[in-house]
This record gives C-alpha cells, structure tokens and sequence, in this order.
C-alpha cells in the first residue's frame, strides 16, 4: 500500500509539473508569437520617442552676401497640461517671468490637450528666469517624491510637465531696411509675406524626426538630433538687391517724404542693361522684427502690389510709340490751345501753362497734356493699344515676388468714350505699378529692350553649392534702338534750363527723365487735394548706368514732381553713381565723355559705356536683341567663339534665336554646337569670358 500511494503521489507531482510546464511553454509561445508584436510595440513607445528636429531657415543676403535676414535660436515654453496637477500655483509663478497674465498661463494650462505651447519665442531674460523657476521646481517634486510611499503617486507631478524647447527665430539685422521686400514669418518659422513666403520652400528646410531614448522619468539618454542638423538647415537666397543702395534710397525718401509731410513713397533703382533691381524702398517704413505690430499696409511691398496713375510721366510712352509707328518726328509742331482745347463734347483737357506752337520735343520738354493728346490722336487707338502692351503695362512683369498687380489698362480701341481714348495719352485713367514703370523706363536705356525684373541671383545651400541660378532675361524689343536713342535725347532736355525737371541732375552728371503729377482717385472721382508727384530717369544721359523711380504719395505744400521727387532723385542718383565708382569729371563735362568711371568690384553692377567697337558688358549681360536688318536667315548654328555679346546677339537675331548668355567678355562655348541644326525650340546657350 505504501508503495501504491508513493506511486501515486509521484504521478500527481508529475502531473501537475507537466501541467505547470505546460502552461509555461503556452504562456511563452502566447507572449512571444500572439502578443509579442504588440507588446513590442507598447515597450518600444515607452522608451523610445520621435521628437521633430524643426528646420532652420536660410538667410537672404543681399549681392555682395551680406545678410539681410538670418536665423537665431531661441527657447520657447511647453507643457503637458495632464501632468500638471498645480495648475493654478503653476500659473501664478510663470505669468511674471515671461511676461502674460496669470490667467492667460492658467487657460492654457487648462486644455484638454497632451502638449501645448505656453509661449514662444522667449526673450533671453525670460528663458533664465524660467529655468531657474524650473530649478527649484524640481528640486520640490524631488522632495516630495521622497516624501511619498508611492513613487509614481498621480497626485506629483514630472519633471518633465514643463519645459523649454530651442526654436530658430528669424531675425532681421538691419530693422527696417528692405523691411516690406523681405516679409516676415509666423511663429512656426514659415514665411508669411514678402520674399520670406515667395522663396519658403527653398528657405523653410525640410522637417526630420530624431528617435530619442529615454528613460522612466522621461529623460533623453540618446539622441540623433545632432546628425539630423544638416538635412534640416534651408537653402540661402541672394538677392540682386545692394544693402547700401537700399540704404541710400530707403534714406533719401524718407527725408523727401519728411520734408513734404507726405503720407508715404517709392523709390526703385534698377539696371536697364540686366533688369537688376539695386533697392526697392517704400516709406512709411517696417521692421519685420516686429510684424504683429503693423497693419497690411506697412509690410505690403507696394512697389509691386500697389498701382498708381503715372500723370505725365506716361507721355514720354506715348511720343515713343508715336515716332516709332513713325506718325511724327521730333520737329513736327503741334499748336497746344493756349491751355485750353475742347474735345468736342467729350470735354476739355488744359495744360498747366499755356503754350501756343510746340514741336515733338518741347511737348516732353514743357509737359504739355495737350500736345500728348494730338500725338495720342495722331498714334490711333490700335496702335496705341500695341505698344501699352509692348511696354508691359497692364500685365505682370514676372518679378519673383508674390501678389504682383496687374495695373489697368483700358481698352481704348473699344473705348466708345473719346476723352477717355484720348487722356491715357497723358498718363490719365490709366494705372500702373512703380514695378512696371521701372521697366519700362529702363528699356529707353537699353536700345528698346524690355527686361524682366531681377530681383533672386541664385538659391545656396549651407554648403555653398548653387542651387538655382536667375539669369537676365529680355522680354520683347518694345521699340527700335534709333527711336530709344532719340527719346534719351528728348527726355535729356527734360532736365536742362527750361524744362520741368532741372532739380533732377546731381552736380556733374547728366539725367534723361520726365516729370509727373497725377491726381489720386478717392472713391469714384479724382481728389482736388491728394496728388502723386513723380520723376522718372536715367542717369548718365549719354551711356545709362541706372533707372531710377520716384514717386511721392500725397505731399503737402507742392505737388508737382520736378519739385517734389526729382530732388530725391537726385539725391539717390548722385550717391549711388559714386558709390558704384561713377566720378563726375572736376572740369565742364562734354556731351560725349561725362563720367570718369573707376571699375567697380565685380559683384556690383558696371555697364560698360557705348564705343566704336562693341565693348564686353557686366556680368551676366542680358541680351541686346538689335534691329530686323541685317544679312540673310541662317540655316545651321554658326560658330559664336570669339566674338562679343552683342555681335552674337546680332547673329542669331536673324534667325530668330533667344539667346540665353552666361558671363561676360568673349563666347568661348555654344549650345548648339557650330553646324548643328537651329533648335527646335529657337534657344541657345552661350557662354562667354574676360579676354
């Protein structure tokens, strides 16, 4: 019996161990294969995090790459609201250290949500007191953790509730200068106006998550932020824009704009050769530094989004599509009214002054609105309605800037109103932005061509490694060399003894330039007390290194642009020219050797002056399409090596080939290569070096 009961309890034990075994063995095999991808998953959440590594913008510098805009780090506050059974007493330190209300900390703090920013983008005074507050904050929960029996009692509690996360603000150097052009950003870093938003996915970076491992009191133990920087850094964006130019603009009109108890202007200094654009001003000013506390109309850059009437400034259009349909010449007279001519029963357009008989050139001279209308009368409509749009008005100019306006145009062929046929003739009914202006002006000085405004140069890594490049880029022959060469004389008179913009020339320079007045529009009606004062001009007369704009919005005491802009002109001319290394010779200058030019450093721009023999042109020299004449259409590539930008220009010309140049000096490579057949979509390639 004894025997029988031990062999029993031996089967029982076995039995049950087997049982026991077996429940193990299933155990295993239900933790590792059933549950075990989702409790892997569960460990690795409780120790392993994504954290966003957020990207660090890129600067925009200016040509010479002085930086205009530039990111700094900063700390800013978060929480988790769930963690924080203080709220109240929490709220109540905070609020003092970074400058909000109690109760303003508290809502916050309030929210339903696992994470919330307190307050961004802290001083560095606020982000010291906040963690010497954080300091002896969690020194306390240390203490009163070692109080509790329970470590993880839910009434303490983490340290990790409320803490400081490094952020890039962007941060602007230079305040208010080019303030409106650059924009600013958000608090999340994205650009939301000016060139900060057009350029944001270049400058923005791209956003990496850096896997952290921490530990059961939610600190990091390891980190792959540090590798993630690289990716995370945008790209640099640099501007045509010279900081100096900008400076000397930006200051001038402000003192004009003081001096006249204006309500703000413009200002754009531009490259007739390349459409570069030297500075973009604007006044009242703006320092994106501080965006929240301006309205839309201190940080919209208005030299692009705002259109104005250009008044008289517009006649110097008018005459050139006049002589260059060939319907007058410069010595054809026109009889002005004495000030006063009725168009029919349309109405009655006055001159200022009255004038009796005045030729071509002395209606741009003496700003006669009268004799504009008969030359406007004598274009027709439909020829008048060809060169608006060859001269770009009435459509965007393509600058790389976002909410570019249009300006209006009227249709002036369909136009069943003769008054309103005839007064865009003289800058009325007629709107256009400072933006276009500029072009259009330019093309005067560049034997007819309109160019694209230029404002990016290229886009650089971190690295340094070009990204994107822009080049010049002609948009059309608006009209031919000899009727450009002939409005630079005319306009020249503009500003000699007798004409309306003499206060436009600095001492020892010549300027070709109109003047312009232009009553505002205040509802549905011109104002009798609010006028736009402008003066248009290049500078020097004889061989243009610059176009200038100046327009003055509402001055008070004067009205007329000869008095009011063109002294600004003037001013920003004069300083810019020497700058740039442009010197007025100390003795009388002659009509054909006005300036004694010191060469400048390559990154500014240094038009070369006209000579016998086609001189190589600054850097990245837009193309100079010239006239239709010349020898018979080619019928394959021909061979460009060793000749000038403009005599490849020329010969391609024939053929109808735009021609995209790179450098400057002599072609020493083509695409095409020489004999290949003309490309199918008429473009080429050539590029060009210093003999």
């Amino acid at each position: 019996m004894l025997t029988k009961w031990i062999r029993v309890r031996i089967m029982v034990v076995a039995a049950g161990l087997g049982i026991f075994f077996l429940a193990i063995v299933v155990r295993l095999v239900d933790l590792k294969f059933v549950q075990g991808p989702t409790l892997q998953e569960k460990a690795l959440r409780e120790y392993q995090k994504d954290f966003p590594v957020l990207p660090v913008r890129g600067s925009i510098m200016d040509r010479n790459r002085t930086e205009l805009a530039i990111s700094t780090f900063v700390k800013s506050l978060a929480a988790h609201p769930r963690r924080l059974p203080d709220k109240k007493e929490i709220s109540r330190k905070l609020a003092p250290l970074i400058g909000m209300t109690p109760a303003a900390v508290l809502e916050i703090l309030e929210r339903d949500r696992p994470f919330v920013w307190i307050k961004r983008h802290l001083t560095p005074q606020q982000a010291e007191a906040v963690e010497q507050y954080k300091a002896e904050y969690d020194k306390q929960l240390k203490a009163q953790r070692k109080k509790a029996t329970d470590g993880d009692n839910p009434g303490l509690a983490r340290p990790d509730a409320i803490y400081l996360i490094p952020e890039a603000k962007r941060y602007y150097p230079h305040r208010t200068l080019a303030g409106p052009l650059l924009g600013f950003c958000n608090a999340d870093g994205h650009g939301a106006e000016g060139l900060e938003r057009f350029f944001d996915e270049y400058i923005y970076g791209k956003p990496q998550k850096s896997l952290n491992i921490i530990d059961a009191r939610g600190h990091i133990v390891f980190s792959k932020e540090n590798e993630l920087l690289d990716e995370t850094i945008g790209d640099n964006l640099i501007l045509t824009i010279d900081r100096t130019i900008q400076y000397i603009a930006e200051k001038e009109l402000q003192q004009g704009v003081q001096k006249w108890n204006a309500a703000g202007g413009f200002a754009l200094v531009v490259v007739p050769q390349t459409g570069e654009i030297l500075a973009m001003a604007q006044m009242p000013p703006f320092d994106p530094n501080l965006f929240s506390k301006y309205t839309k109309d201190f940080y919209q850059n208005r030299n692009v989004t705002v259109a104005v009437e250009p008044g008289s400034t517009f006649k110097i259009f008018t005459v050139a599509a006049a002589l260059d349909a060939k319907v007058v010449k410069p010595t054809d007279r026109y009889h002005c009214e004495n000030g006063k001519y009725a168009i029919g029963n349309a109405g009655v357009i006055h001159d200022v002054h009255p004038y009796g008989s005045l030729t071509v050139a002395e209606v741009i001279k003496k700003s006669s609105n009268i004799g504009a209308a008969k030359i406007g009368l004598k274009l027709g409509p439909q020829k008048m309605n060809h060169y608006l749009k060859g001269f770009g008005f009435g459509q965007r100019t393509g600058i790389t800037y976002a909410g570019e306006n249009f300006g209006l145009v009227r249709n002036i062929m369909s136009s069943r109103s003769l008054i309103d046929r005839v007064t865009v003739s003289f800058g009325q009914g007629i709107t256009t932005t400072p933006i276009q202006l500029a072009m259009a002006l330019a093309a005067f000085a560049n034997d007819g061509i309109l160019m694209q405004p230029l404002l990016a140069k290229a886009i650089v890594n971190h690295q340094g490694q070009t990204v994107k490049e822009f080049h010049p880029t002609p948009v059309r022959q608006v009209v031919s060399p000899e009727t450009a060469r002939t409005m630079m004389a005319l306009m020249k008179t503009v500003t000699e003894t007798g004409g309306t913009g003499t206060e436009a020339v600095p001492p020892g320079y010549t300027v070709a330039g109109k003047t312009g007045t232009a009553q505002k529009v205040v509802g549905r009606a011109f104002s009798k007390s609010k006028y736009y004062s402008l003066f248009i001009g290049v500078t020097p007369a004889e061989h243009p290194v610059l176009a200038i704009v100046v327009i003055v919005d509402e001055p008070k005491g004067a009205i007329y642009g000869g008095t009011v802009a063109a002294p600004i002109f003037r001013e920003i001319a004069g300083q810019t020219l020497r700058f740039l290394g442009y010197y007025p010779q100390p003795q009388t200058p002659s009509p054909t050797d006005t300036l004694q030019v010191k060469h400048s450093p390559a990154a500014r721009p240094t038009p070369a002056p006209p000579a016998a023999k086609p001189t190589p042109g600054p850097p990245a020299q837009a193309a100079m399409v010239p006239d239709n004449s010349g020898p018979a259409p080619l019928k394959h590539m021909p061979d460009l090596k060793g000749k000038t930008i403009r005599e490849v220009i020329s010969i391609l010309h024939n053929a109808g080939i735009r021609c995209q140049v790179e450098g400057r000096g002599l072609a020493y490579d083509q695409k095409p290569e020489p004999g290949a057949p003309l490309p199918a979509n008429n473009q080429c390639l050539v590029k060009f070096k210093p003999q």
